[in-house]
């Protein structure tokens, strides 16, 4: 029988791995994005920040997000941060600054740009014109006039120096067939450098000219600098570092001239080409947006050399900063998963993270399909020592979101390397737009919030043992950026900015290699990408191997790359002479720095090298030996690999740890495991914190032999393993197989018949009141007429469009700081809401209704005004709860006035209290007892709580058990739906049911002792999505969750009310074994 094990048995330098498992401490712990987005005052922050602790959290970002009223960076702002550290120094958290006001960083909300247009982001724009410019144009780099094929593709070309010249200059150039340059007119192609002009996001102002180092120095100095100033002295400490969020050369919100293509800029951008290419970009701009013979060279200059400027600018500048500081700079970059615009707006991401102290990323909604973003910045890490790899998650996935759903992505994310979550998002406030900012929400406002601190320590113990130590990668996979340099340009037709035709046929190209990846880690090969310019500056071949920094490997694949650099062509032939083993998928790249080349036919006739066809081919090669690249095994029992398992396996100073990840969420897997190493074999539960034994056979005799075992892993299910090794004399023999490394068939509790079943009805009670969001109302202005009755943000839409002030029912507008505190000539004007509900029988308890920001309004029910005065809050601490009279049945009709103001936001209302809902949405009573099923359909459809399941049993009689005997009795829940469960036996809680493969609570330990009776208490976690919504959408579920989702006016917009169900769904029942 499996057993816990003593901490006696192991050494001190183990033990010390182990107390960090059990216990983690901040380091591994979550820090979310704290979304900063109200008035700010210092004592709810540090209530806040009290509740992150409470629950398990490690620290925070303290994050200007939108709705924020208290001016960023200014004085307010700067005492609340120094506040919060001080809180956060005695709490043990650990308080990050976040570089910028909401995102992209680079600006300071506008305060860079505003410095002047060398400040501001510009870029190289394309017009076509049938006729020559008449005069000397603001901007013009050149002017060419050229002969295309169907508009796109380029017979001649030349540029005209002097624009009332006929003459060709010296950068004349003829593309086609003997005459073909005499069909058709020709096409004068205008080049002009463009700035920006400004957006409502950046406060009005252009987005920063991130190529431009001196924009990035003043960048650091309007926001680095001045938190040196204010809190320099805990840098390091509780505040380890800084976070930068989705710097980019192109950003979306860049404007320039409508419909002319463009691609990013700089000031000196020409002169800084020339320097580094040796040749004059400007005479071959035209390549950058029209195909020729030309396009494929010149587009790769072009975007190695903004990559290059980028990278030396923004990354590099701040990282040196932060490094001189003492902050550990960290933070992520614009579009990391979708290789065609992520070359756009960065030109190449992976060399930015070797500046970072924390590379990081982001994986927004609920799936788990950028395999590119996690691998290309967890290559690097590897590479360069980080021990750290942080990730922006979970955003976007919606009020619903589970920790199930935590778990499948977070899960996946850790198998591939990252170690630290940065949970998206912790609203400060949910008030007016707020709570429509890319939901969930990590903190008390959500009803499964007392439940935090499993998840945080879950992922704080992988996280102690996945940082430690190194992981074990043997392939090197050549990323493409440089083949994308090649393809990127910006179409003069079908310009459609993000969607490009040219990046769509990069990302056509991406998906080639995302099968390519999928490939080689379903059949578990794991490999790091090689960034070319990475590989330029730290690539190198010694003792056999190829290194990238600080990482060897013994093999490297080329997956159907168009080009490579000199630089990794000459790197290559190195590792080539030294018998390295190097495989091509789909034949050799046909040009090196973006020009045709015969070089690789001498490399082509090394031993080592390889053609193949696929990826799959390339895995039968890297496996055979004397290869043997797969170092770890996941098989079934027909010996082929299980795709969907995938694994992050690692070297420590005592021992190995292997973490196994199921990334099907609906069905388990049974795999046969084997280690290419031998010793004593534990399984460490990351749920729980146990240590428990494990047998393993070995896989031979000799010394270079493995082990391996059997075990299964339910959907979503995950396991984490420790190898100790072990002294020569201790090494595993080789013997027979036990009961644990054969393969089983079936999950341990299908192998026991349920002793018993609960039932299908008992009583119940809530975690909180009751509620029935009014969504919809009618209003007037100034006693006029009311109109017809609409969603509430229509109406408040139609309020502000008629007074003159800035529609706010979406988010991205101006800082609410800069404007809504504001005086506007219609303030005070008078604005009635009415809202009707139906009560359907009368109910004993008294009913409230929860307004945001209560005391703004005079409310009367049923023509009767009711005192607003405030009886605790609903939710939020700024939602108030009124009082209302008593009330009989039939319909009833609540009228909101206020003298409506430029800082006013209307949001839904609610009536809360001990009630029921109806099918026809009437109040009316509870029932005594709640069925098994959705409790959507049984009174509580907007419920935003949890409900606790009551059932009393006798053990004798219903188990037919002595309590104290010594089985265990596991009780199962079996279908339910909700965002994790507890299950209590007489007041004493049993566990938490986090996910479906944590089901199966042993219940007898807290039955021992107990009288006749038996109470055992389920309690469901719900969400704020039946409350919040959104509930007019159609259509089935969407990973992705904006502000738009809430207020639906095209095709998916319905009437109805659209409900995600809650409850336990089926009976539980208790199984002994």
């Amino acid at each position: 029988m499996n057993a816990d094990i003593s901490p006696s048995e192991i050494g001190q330098a183990e033990l010390s791995l182990r107390d960090h498992f059990r216990d983690p401490g901040a380091e591994y712990r979550s820090s979310p994005f704290w979304a900063w987005n109200g008035r700010l005052d210092a004592a709810e922050l540090i209530r806040q920040a009290e509740q992150m602790k409470e629950q398990g959290m490690g620290g925070f970002f303290m994050h200007s997000r939108e709705g924020l009223e208290t001016e960023y960076m200014g004085e307010e702002w700067m005492s609340c941060v120094a506040e919060v550290v001080a809180a956060a120094r005695k709490l043990g958290l650990r308080a990050w600054l976040y570089d910028e006001d909401r995102f992209p960083s680079g600006g300071a909300g506008g305060r860079v740009a505003s410095m002047g247009d060398a400040y501001r982001a510009k870029a190289v724009t394309l017009e076509m014109r049938a006729a020559p410019p008449r005069a000397e144009e603001e901007g013009m780099l050149a002017v060419f006039r050229a002969r295309l094929r169907e508009g796109t593709t380029i017979i001649s070309l030349e540029r005209v120096l002097d624009e009332a010249s006929e003459q060709e200059g010296p950068e004349a150039n003829h593309e086609g067939r003997d005459g073909e340059g005499e069909k058709g007119a020709p096409v004068w192609l205008l080049l002009r450098r463009e700035v920006s002009a400004g957006s409502e996001w950046f406060n009005g102002e252009a987005p920063v000219d991130n190529l431009n180092p001196d924009a990035v120095t003043a960048f650091i100095s309007v926001t680095h600098e001045p938190y040196k100033r204010l809190v320099g002295e805990d840098f390091g400490g509780a505040i380890p570092g800084i976070f930068t969020d989705e710097p980019s050369i192109a950003d979306f919100h860049c404007r320039y001239a409508e419909g002319r293509p463009w691609l990013p800029w700089t000031e000196d951008f020409g002169d800084r080409f020339l320097e580094k290419r040796g040749y004059d970009l400007i005479a071959r701009l035209p390549y950058l947006f029209l195909e020729g013979a030309k396009s494929a060279k010149t587009r790769h200059d072009y975007w190695r050399t903004i990559s290059e400027c980028f990278e030396d600018a923004y990354s590099r500048q701040i990282g040196e900063w932060c490094e001189a500081n003492g902050l550990a700079f960290t933070g992520h970059y614009l579009i990391e998963h979708n290789l065609g615009i992520s070359t756009r707006v960065t030109g190449a991401v992976m060399p930015h993270y070797r500046h970072q102290h924390v590379p990081g990323i982001d994986i927004l909604d609920e799936k788990t399909e950028e395999w590119l973003t996690v691998k290309q910045c967890t290559s690097v890490a590897h590479q360069y020592g980080r021990k750290h790899v942080l990730s922006e998650t979970y955003g976007c996935c919606g009020w619903d979101f589970t920790f199930e759903g935590q778990k499948w992505i977070g899960d996946w994310q850790f198998a591939m390397g990252v170690t630290i979550r940065c949970q998206h998002l912790s609203l400060y406030s949910l008030n007016g737009c707020r709570k429509r900012d890319f939901p969930p929400v990590f903190g008390d406002v959500s009803p499964w919030w007392k439940y935090n601190s499993v998840m945080e320590n879950y992922f704080a113990r992988l996280a102690a043992v996945l940082s430690d130590g190194v992981p074990i990668r043997d392939l090197l996979v050549i990323h493409p950026a440089s083949t994308a340099w090649t393809m990127v340009g910006s179409d003069p037709h079908s310009y459609l900015q993000w969607e490009d035709p040219s990046l769509l046929a990069v990302n056509e190209y991406e998906a080639e290699l995302v099968r390519t990846m999928k490939t080689l880690l379903g059949q578990h090969i794991d490999f790091d990408f090689g960034d070319e310019t990475i590989m330029a500056d730290d690539g190198d071949v010694r003792d056999g191997k190829l290194f990238v920094k600080n990482a060897p490997y013994r093999a490297v694949l080329i997956p159907a790359l168009h080009t490579v650099l000199r630089s990794t062509f000459e790197l290559l032939r190195k590792f080539a002479d030294v018998g390295g083993l190097i495989i091509a998928i789909g034949g050799l790249p046909g040009l090196i720095d973006g020009e045709p080349s015969d070089d690789w036919l001498a490399l082509e006739r090394h031993a080592g090298f390889h053609h193949t066809e696929d990826a799959g081919e390339a895995v039968s090669i890297l496996q055979r030996p004397p290869h043997g690249l797969r170092r770890i095994s996941l098989s079934s029992e027909y010996g082929l690999e299980l795709p969907q398992l995938l694994y992050m396996f690692r070297e420590h100073e005592e021992g190995y740890s292997l973490f196994v990840v199921n990334n099907d969420r609906t069905t388990g897997a049974e795999a046969e495991v084997r280690l290419p190493v031998r010793g004593d074999l534990e399984e460490w539960n990351p749920l729980t914190g146990e240590v428990i034994r494990k047998a393993a056979s070995a896989t031979s005799s000799s010394d270079s032999g493995g082990m391996r075992f059997v075990d299964r892993w339910g959907a979503a299910g995950s396991k984490l393993y420790w190898v100790r090794k072990v002294r020569e004399q201790e090494r595993l023999p080789a013997q027979g197989t036990p009961a644990e490394c054969r393969f089983t068939y079936r999950m341990a509790h299908e192998m026991t018949m349920a002793t018993a079943t609960l039932p299908v009805n008992c009583p119940f009670s809530r975690t909180m009141p009751n509620a029935l969001p009014l969504d919809r109302c009618s209003y007037r202005m100034d006693g006029e007429s009311w109109s017809e009755p609409m969603q509430v943000w229509q109406a408040q839409q139609q309020v502000r469009d008629r007074l003159g002030m800035r529609d706010i029912h979406y988010n991205g507008q101006q800082q609410r700081f800069r404007w809504a505190l504001q005086p506007h000539e219609r303030d005070g004007a008078s604005v009635e809401w009415r809202f009707s509900f139906e009560i359907g029988e009368e109910i004993p308890s008294g009913l409230y209704v929860a307004v945001e920001h209560a005391e703004r309004f005079r409310i009367s029910l049923d023509g009767e005004e009711v005192p607003v005065r405030a009886e605790g809050y609903f939710i939020d601490r700024d939602w108030l709860k009124t009082r209302l009279p008593q009330m009989g049945k039939g319909c009833h009709e609540f009228i909101l006035s206020c003298p409506y103001r430029n800082a006013d936001e209307m949001e839904n209302i609610y009536v809360v209290g001990d009630f029921a809902i109806d099918a026809k949405r009437r109040i009316v009573r509870e029932p005594d007892e709640l069925a098994i099923g959705d409790w959507t359909l049984q009174g509580y459809p907007h419920y935003p709580g949890n409900i606790v399941y009551h059932y009393a049993i006798d053990p004798d009689a219903a188990l037919k058990i002595t309590i104290a005997s010594e089985r265990r009795y596991k009780l199962y829940l079996g279908e339910w739906k909700g965002v994790c469960s507890e299950v209590r036996v007489n007041g004493h809680s049993s566990g938490v049911v986090a996910w479906e493969d944590a089901d199966g609570i042993d219940i007898a330990p807290s039955m021992i002792g107990a009288d006749r009776e038996c109470r055992i208490d389920i309690e469901v976690a719900g969400s704020l999505s039946n409350l919040l919504g959104p509930f007019h959408q159609s259509g089935q579920h969407n990973p992705w969750m904006d502000w738009s989702f809430f207020e639906r006016t095209d095709a998916r917009n319905e009437p109805g009310y659209r409900l995600k169900p809650y409850g336990l769904m089926v009976q539980p029942s208790i199984h002994c074994s």
